[in-house]
């Protein structure tokens, strides 16, 4: 493999995670900021006590835990959120303790960089795709998740994941991790099923069929778990929020919260000085001219990213709390990850416009040399 490609590229997400680690704390559980504690006391739950119920895990009480907890249907604590992650995350902390929530963390950072990097090797050469990855990675909001125990980057492994198979004509195996990521944030369904409908439009046809079955275990499981804790097969622990009104416990349901004008939303995930794409991370911008050659040459690719990318950002311009975040639009990881594809293919026609003026400079210095030779 050449040293351009993949080892260059864990050599620059080592680098990353160096300097994103350097001077900070580990193993005090520092890094778990916001939602990161109640995903690392799901696993902390289910590797000390074997269940799900985050009474005994959360000291203070509904009165310092209330909105980060659901109301199970025997009146357990369970987590609001998607347990996905805190399930593969039990063997990393088993081994080391908080850190291992850390170490788990940087390890999906560094797949989720590999799979960037897979996805842009279907369109330019492994030096080029490094290049691009480094940009969007090192160049916007996603390093400063490294130091992080990140639901949202987890999140977006397994969409990508399943994105590059589908790419790669695999589609039951893209479908499969396209449902499984479904476990790990619940608006992957939807895009799932985004997914599914940009099939229709690709040859063969059968395609879609596969994709639809590689989606039916996750589905299925999902459900299975909704029954089983909240006792409806479509009802989330955002559908059963815990609450303290006056001292009583009730329930709130996150599906309100998508009633922020989208103007408003749309301005606020471009512009906003901490949470806003361009403000964050300007350098994507440098990506706009590879969608051109990208629409031109993989249309149907292109309509994936495009379709992708516009759905999740219009949703969460709808929803109350997108400013949420840590530093950047987390919620939209998954588009900012996907400009690698047209920044590799920027890159890439930069590269051969450089080469044909050089190799054009050379024609003229071979011809100017002939001539004076003759004379």
């Amino acid at each position: 493999m050449p040293l351009t490609g993949i080892p260059l590229l864990l050599c620059l997400v080592a680098g990353w995670s160096l300097l994103a680690l350097h001077g900070r704390e580990i193993r005090s559980g520092a890094f778990l900021i916001g939602d990161c504690p109640y995903y690392a006391s799901a696993s902390v739950s289910l590797w000390h006590d074997h269940d799900l119920n985050l009474e005994n895990q959360l000291r203070g009480g509904l009165a310092i835990h209330q909105r980060q907890v659901a109301l199970g249907r025997g009146g357990e604590w369970y987590p609001k959120h998607p347990i996905l992650m805190s399930v593969f995350a039990i063997p990393f902390y088993a081994a080391f303790g908080t850190a291992g929530f850390l170490i788990f963390n940087t390890l999906m950072m560094t797949i989720l960089a590999v799979i960037l990097w897979a996805i842009c090797r279907l369109y330019v050469s492994p030096g080029t795709a490094t290049a691009a990855v480094a940009l969007v990675v090192g160049g916007s909001f996603l390093r400063a998740y490294l130091y992080d125990f990140s639901a949202d980057v987890f999140s977006a492994v397994l969409v990508l994941g399943g994105v590059f198979l589908i790419l790669k004509r695999m589609s039951f195996a893209g479908g499969l991790a396209l449902g499984v990521s479904g476990l790990a944030k619940v608006t992957n369904l939807f895009v799932s099923l985004l997914v599914l409908g940009l099939l229709c439009f690709r040859r063969p046809r059968m395609s879609v069929l596969a994709a639809g079955a590689g989606l039916l275990p996750g589905v299925a499981l999902w459900m299975l778990l909704n029954l089983t804790m909240f006792g409806s097969p479509t009802t989330t622990g955002y559908d059963r929020t815990i609450v303290l009104q006056e001292g009583a416990v009730t329930t709130v349901s996150h599906r309100g919260f998508f009633d922020l004008p989208l103007l408003d939303g749309i301005r606020g995930q471009l512009l906003d000085p901490k949470a806003g794409i361009l403000t964050t991370s300007p350098l994507l911008l440098l990506a706009l001219p590879g969608l051109v050659p990208l629409f031109r040459r993989h249309r149907w690719d292109g309509l994936l990213f495009l379709g992708i990318s516009e759905f999740l950002f219009l949703l969460f311009s709808t929803y109350r709390w997108w400013f949420t975040t840590r530093y950047g639009p987390r919620f939209l990881m998954v588009p900012v990850a996907l400009t690698a594809v047209p920044m590799a293919l920027a890159l890439d026609e930069f590269r051969k416009t450089l080469l044909s003026a050089w190799d054009a400079r050379g024609a003229a210095l071979w011809a100017s040399k002939i001539r004076r030779a003759r004379g």
